[in-house]
């Protein structure tokens, strides 16, 4: 471990994780892939070039790189000469103190610590030649008076990363070019000139362009034209508006020259590229899953866990690349399913808004991001965005107009049925007692079949955890229960069978407890909302 105090309440602890020295076969290196941790790169011999994030850096003898996680790298390299490198890997903890005492960490995985990243000056070629071999013999010879003499020399590796970082900050531009090209992320929807740009960066424009070209691998100019392409790309995805409107909002002016360059660059023109039927549509949220399913369109890659989806069985064999789907995703499912993406390539990726910006940035340089909010729409609305998505609007409508008819007709058995009385829906999930508002199962029983809800169902946005003492608030005469298999919750429901709390409630008391599984009742699609329609009319009819 190595620390870098940073002011007096942040401290970076570094921990080494690997070291390898690689010789790559000819045929080696062809694919994709997200990087998972900080990694420094020494080529020893060979030459190729490495793309990072679509940026063409070369290689060559003596050439150091140093690669951030969430970076998306393809090598390419000679087959007459393969590379010859070594492979040094490790983290970063932002740590947090209060005096002496450390209050929270985060792992750092953006530029913050070594601004200066990618393509190392040549001035750290010299100290690393001597380093790095040095290392990798420790760590390959490694005794027991002296396991951990690599990590002296890690040290030492860290000091000249972070130092040089200080001393060259007066002259290395990378820094100042990051900064123009995040002026133009921001800003690619307005008239900018390279004397704009040199000016953010503090250059001279002649010096700029030079610059620019070599630390990103293209002029401003084709920067900003593949900026302003992707963003078109995401606004035609949606429909919202006409090609000259979205001309206008990423940058150009001329939306017929806005059309000869779009159709330079993607291979079809605006108007086909709007037409296309999307075969290859990645579904990054597993009830948008069910949106495309109910108008029988199969993601091409989407969340599948078999165990829990006998209502998705008949769409699993079709759905071609299948990623991990958990209550909450650790780090390895999400690696995974990242780097699952990046080798099935995607056309477009349809997701709600519960990515982090990092995540979001790593889905970008995958396909273009077509984002749906989840929370800020309800069912209806999701379905029929979805539907026009993948120009299945008037097939939506029908699906919905007989949604309406079904949901009426039950609706006039159950109020004949049921009357007033009051209906709660609960959930143990992981030793939590929750409580449903207006959406999931929610939604069909009080909006679509208008049930009587409990005092406060339309205040609770989703769900609300509550506890025993708190179940009275939610007394109702009806009570329809969901338990999951995991321990945690069946032990905290038998908990909850012998509190007092539980036997008062008016629906136990008179034995109206419905005892129903998380599929259909939980899942938010129209997919499902049928399944419930029946259930409740089973239920309560």
């Amino acid at each position: 471990m190595g620390q870098n105090i940073s002011g007096n309440s942040q401290v970076s602890v570094f921990s080494f994780l690997d070291m390898t020295l690689i010789t790559c076969r000819s045929d080696a290196l062809d694919s994709e892939t997200f990087v998972k941790d900080y990694t420094l790169l020494y080529i020893l011999s060979g030459t190729g070039q490495l793309f990072i994030d679509g940026q063409k850096v070369e290689l060559f003898r003596g050439k150091a790189i140093l690669l951030l996680p969430a970076m998306l790298i393809k090598w390419n390299q000679s087959a007459n000469h393969p590379l010859h490198y070594y492979c040094l890997t490790f983290q970063a903890l932002r740590q947090v103190a209060e005096g002496e005492q450390i209050i929270s960490s985060e792992q750092v995985t953006d530029g913050s610590i070594f601004p200066h990243h990618k393509q190392l000056s040549a001035s750290y070629s010299s100290e690393l030649a001597s380093l790095l071999p040095h290392m990798h013999t420790c760590l390959m010879s490694a005794n027991k008076e002296r396991p951990y003499k690599h990590q002296a020399i890690f040290h030492q590796v860290l000091d000249v990363l972070i130092e040089r970082k200080e001393t060259e900050s007066s002259i290395d531009g990378n820094a100042s070019i990051a900064l123009a090209t995040a002026y133009m992320e921001q800003h690619y929807d307005q008239e900018m000139s390279r004397d704009t740009l040199a000016g953010i960066a503090r250059m001279s424009p002649w010096y700029f362009s030079h610059k620019f070209k070599e630390v990103t691998g293209h002029s401003p100019s084709t920067m900003l034209r593949d900026i302003r392409i992707r963003m078109a790309k995401k606004q035609l995805l949606r429909q919202e508006c006409s090609i000259r409107e979205v001309a206008h909002r990423v940058g150009y002016r001329d939306d017929a020259y806005f059309r000869s360059i779009f159709k330079e660059q993607v291979g079809l023109s605006p108007t086909m590229f709007m037409k296309r039927k999307r075969d290859k549509i990645a579904a990054l949220s597993y009830h948008y899953a069910a949106h495309l399913f109910t108008l029988n369109v199969v993601p091409y890659a989407t969340y599948v866990e078999q165990k829990r989806e006998n209502h998705r069985r008949q769409f699993h064999p079709s759905i071609a690349c299948h990623l991990r789907r958990a209550r909450k995703l650790d780090k390895i499912d999400m690696e995974y399913n990242f780097q699952a993406l990046v080798q099935a390539k995607p056309e477009v990726i349809l997701c709600d808004e519960f990515f982090d910006g990092q995540e979001k940035s790593m889905l970008e340089k995958i396909a273009p991001v077509v984002e749906i909010p989840w929370l800020g729409l309800d069912w209806r609305e999701h379905f029929r965005e979805i539907s026009a998505f993948v120009g299945k609007r008037r097939e939506a409508d029908q699906w919905l107009s007989s949604y309406e008819r079904k949901a009426q007709l039950i609706r006039k058995q159950l109020k004949l049925r049921l009357g007033a009385e009051r209906v709660a829906l609960l959930h143990v999930m992981n030793g939590k007692l929750l409580v449903y508002g207006m959406r999931n199962g929610g939604s069909v029983l009080y909006q679509d079949l208008a049930l009587t809800p409990v005092q406060n169902a339309s205040d609770i946005e989703v769900c609300e955890e509550i506890e025993i003492d708190q179940l009275s608030f939610y007394d109702s005469d009806r009570l329809i229960v969901v338990i999951d298999e995991d321990k945690l919750s069946k032990e905290a429901w038998n908990e909850l069978l012998k509190s007092e709390k539980w036997s008062a409630l008016q629906a136990v008391q008179r034995g109206h407890v419905s005892f129903v599984r998380e599929i259909p009742w939980l899942e938010y699609s129209p997919f499902t909302h049928t399944m419930v329609l029946d259930e409740a009319a089973r239920l309560f009819g």
